[in-house]
């Protein structure tokens, strides 16, 4: 006869197995990566109606930690408490220095738990991570736990 097929023939499924095992171990390697990433707790501010957030004393003053290429400044919501400009000495950026200036104003002033941190475009992401390492302190002794990133804009 002629175009007739033969008899049955088994499928080959070695091309398919080969390529579930490659999935399996990529989903495993990038799972596993995926784990070893952390995220830094970042708070976002709460919003209320009442401008104190239903408090009547004295508000806390926030803090807002600016880098930029050159320095980091400490800014203060409140008028009592000074800005600090910290500028880069030997194109390094004066993280101890930091701490001691937050130390200093949670010490000294009325300020909040909670700090904004914003950084220029131009500053590399580990000078974020580092200023932020800084703002918190030491684990045994925190600063600022709770850290707000924001965003810079330029005008």
């Amino acid at each position: 006869m002629a175009g007739g097929g033969g008899g049955e023939q088994d499928l080959n499924l070695v091309p398919y197995m080969d390529i579930m095992v490659n999935l399996i171990m990529f989903m495993l390697v990038v799972t596993a990566y995926i784990i070893e990433l952390r995220q830094a707790p970042v708070l976002a501010p709460s919003y209320s109606s009442n401008p104190n957030g239903g408090q009547t004393e004295k508000p806390k003053a926030f803090l807002t930690v600016a880098v930029t290429s050159k320095s980091i400044a400490v800014l203060a919501s409140g008028d009592e408490i000074p800005a600090t400009e910290l500028v880069k000495q030997d194109n390094k950026y004066p993280y101890e220095e930091l701490s001691q200036v937050l130390r200093q104003y949670k010490t000294e002033y009325t300020v909040a738990e909670n700090m904004v941190l914003t950084a220029d475009g131009s500053v590399p992401y580990s000078v974020v991570v580092a200023t932020m390492d800084a703002a918190r302190g030491e684990p045994n002794n925190p600063l600022f736990p709770g850290v707000t990133l924001g965003l810079a804009v330029k005008k």
